[in-house]
């Protein structure tokens, strides 16, 4: 993508004119939801600016962007001006507000959890005999949702709330196996024993914390770690939200199941069409 200074709402004004009838209906419902836009796929945007998903994609090209996927992530960079003012208290008080915050929580992974360490975690998770996936407390339904969809990607797991049976899946599993172990705080005792018995399996590691406390994490083949910014009101729901787990998860899930699509587009090794599909699919995965 080609280096675009202003934002993309002034590069959209900027261009408006240039653009054919159909791509400006797309423009126009932007200019007039910026924040909205920021939470749509591809497909959900053409359907709300009564436009094709195709029109959409060549609308953001001829803006000069590589696809949607591309400028969505610059808009979401962008967000910060479109915010409605906070209230004194600066606790948000109406949904647009609570909705927003929780936008800039999933946004700030960008920085913690890069595309390499992301597609890491999945090319493990791909090659993995068994996925031993291990938690506690109020943790247990991440490891639910995760254990769940990996299993209808086809990919074996096992998964448990007791941490006797973890223990018991990891001790008869073998070197072939990974375990994915989440701690926010990075300081659960049954995780890090779970993590030191795959460690004597040796088995593959990848932890989902937020701290990087040595005993959990200094055997960890992948480290995919959630942080909060601490100039968000939203941040205040910490310990209690999962969500950036959760969004951990989906952003995961989407990278297994098109993992070598990814690969060979960021690889430069895909035709101008395939690169045009990888667009969409990426475009239909929610921020």
């Amino acid at each position: 993508m080609e280096n675009i200074e202003i934002s993309v709402v002034d590069n959209i004004r900027q261009m408006y004119e240039e653009l054919f009838s159909a791509e400006k209906k797309v423009a126009k419902y932007i200019l007039e939801n910026k924040q909205e836009v920021v939470m749509l796929s591809v497909s959900e945007l053409a359907h709300k600016s009564g436009a094709s998903e195709a029109t959409v994609v060549r609308m953001c090209k001829h803006l000069g962007y590589d696809g949607y996927f591309q400028m969505r992530l610059l808009m979401s960079r962008d967000a910060g001006q479109y915010k409605s003012p906070q209230p004194a208290t600066g606790i948000p008080v109406s949904s647009q507000q609570i909705f927003a915050g929780d936008s800039e929580r999933i946004q700030g992974l960008f920085e913690s959890v890069s595309t390499e360490t992301l597609l890491k975690a999945a090319d493990l998770l791909i090659k993995a005999e068994t996925i031993h996936i291990v938690s506690v407390g109020n943790n247990i339904p991440i490891v639910w949702d995760l254990g769940f969809r990996l299993e209808r990607n086809g990919l074996k797991c096992t998964y448990s709330i007791l941490p006797e049976q973890f223990f018991n899946h990891i001790s008869l599993g073998s070197c072939n196996d990974v375990i994915f172990a989440i701690s926010r705080s990075g300081s659960s005792t049954q995780v890090i024993r779970a993590v030191e018995l795959a460690h004597k399996k040796r088995m593959k590691i990848i932890i989902v914390t937020g701290e990087l406390n040595k005993p959990l994490v200094e055997h960890a083949d992948c480290i995919l770690r959630v942080l909060e910014k601490k100039d968000n009101p939203m941040s205040c729901m910490r310990p209690d939200s999962h969500l950036l787990e959760f969004a951990v998860n989906d952003a995961l899930l989407f990278a297994v199941k098109n993992y070598h699509m990814i690969v060979d587009n960021l690889n430069g090794e895909e035709s101008s069409e395939a690169v045009n599909d990888v667009d969409l699919l990426l475009s239909k995965y929610k921020l």
